[in-house]
């Protein structure tokens, strides 16, 4: 009897020939279920893109986990003793660091600038910064940060017209007075560029050795240690920040994420909203399936009533309709997820649709993800499920004699 629904179902489909509205209506339902599904798997696969592209940004010039002490300095050589004792196999690299505020004075332009003391050995175990190098061309990053070098941004260096090998003014505060914050002038030669992709750090960050960030300041020890783990996956990073704590109770460690909670929440929300208000469109263009469905019952009735007369049971009878509308869903919505995932290919090896500067990234993002296309597809069958089903109680009011009767 499966085999009966199916073949009729088939048949009701691909033979419309002798009604031109159902016929039109087929078509109509096909196209929109299509258009609904390929749009929403594109705006998946675009916020999926947003979301990547911006973590693996930040990933990159943050390490997954880090340690911190807020007002007061971390013993650097301790806490990397007691984490490679008991999480050594965990762990690919360490790196102390610490944040301080400066102006830096060149060429007549001025600016507030955040400079990171790092130990470059230690800093390119941890983050991708040594890749983001745009100028020199080749340069090793320890050779880049000398004593009284500075590592700059490259969107900074072109607010204060700097070129490599530029000596700059960098005017350091000290404790402030009563009446008068002083100002310590110290020069730092410019030794290359780099391009990180996100604002705060391309126009407002810089880089310096640690050993001379000391030296400016009068200060000894970090204020943070970065933590860079051999494994990349979430479940891992969440395993080894719970057995950190434990280890270190007395010290603030933190995710990446929660050094970005409201950055990573509105990626997040936008996904799911996205997600939502196009499953509504999709849900729109499902609902053409109930007016095909109460036409194709209509137009159909005398078959319907030949088929009861004949002893097939009510509910083989609605399986007909319901693998109607299953084949038109499920093909409208395996052509649009095709369709889809070539737009998706092409913006994520080929095309390159550039974006304004008010985003993280500077071309359309996309991401392609087999779980996305699961979520989609099931989603789209459910929601056709949905508008198949509801029609079908409109079986039981036939009358198979009146029918009969009246044909």
């Amino acid at each position: 009897m499966k085999s009966l629904s199916f073949h009729l179902a088939w048949r009701y489909v691909m033979h419309t020939h002798n009604n031109a509205s159902i016929k039109h209506m087929i078509r109509m339902c096909f196209m929109g279920i299509m258009i609904g599904t390929c749009a929403l798997m594109l705006t998946l696969i675009i916020t999926h893109g947003f979301e990547t592209v911006i973590s693996e940004k930040i990933r990159g010039i943050n390490a997954p986990i880090t340690i911190s002490a807020p007002g007061r300095r971390l013993e650097e050589a301790s806490i990397k003793a007691a984490l490679m004792k008991d999480f050594g196999n965990d762990i690919a690299g360490m790196s102390g660091s610490s944040i301080k505020q400066v102006i830096i004075d060149h060429d007549e332009s001025h600016t507030v600038v955040m400079v990171r003391g790092i130990t470059p050995a230690d800093e390119a175990q941890v983050s991708s910064l040594p890749e983001k190098i745009t100028k020199p061309k080749g340069a090793h990053f320890i050779d880049l940060l000398k004593p009284e070098q500075l590592l700059v941004g490259y969107k900074l260096a072109q607010h204060l017209h700097l070129s490599i090998g530029d000596e700059c003014n960098v005017l350091i505060p000290k404790p402030r007075t009563k009446k008068q914050l002083k100002l310590v002038k110290r020069t730092a030669t410019i030794s290359g560029f780099f391009n990180v992709g996100l604002e705060e750090y391309d126009s407002n960050m810089a880089f310096i050795h640690h050993e001379t960030l000391d030296q400016w300041f009068n200060d000894e020890g970090v204020e943070q240690v970065a933590v860079a783990l051999r494994k990349h996956d979430e479940a891992t990073e969440i395993r080894c920040c719970k057995q950190f704590k434990k280890r270190m109770p007395q010290l603030t460690i933190m995710r990446w994420q929660e050094q970005y909670p409201a950055l990573v929440a509105s990626l997040k929300l936008e996904k799911y909203v996205m997600f939502f208000v196009l499953a509504l469109v999709t849900l729109v263009a499902c609902m053409n399936m109930i007016s095909l469905l109460f036409m194709q019952i209509q137009h159909k009735r005398r078959d319907i009533a030949l088929f009861k007369a004949l002893g097939m049971q009510p509910f083989a009878i609605g399986k007909i309709f319901l693998w109607m509308g299953m084949l038109i869903t499920t093909t409208a919505s395996l052509l649009g997820l095709g369709i889809a995932a070539i737009i998706g290919y092409l913006l994520q090896h080929h095309w390159r649709i550039p974006l304004p500067d008010v985003y993280y990234v500077s071309y359309l993002p996309a991401r392609l993800d087999w779980s996305i296309f699961l979520v989609v597809f099931v989603t789209t069958l459910l929601l056709g499920l949905i508008a198949t089903w509801l029609p079908l109680r409109n079986l039981k009011s036939l009358h198979v004699v009146e029918v009969l009767r009246n044909s």
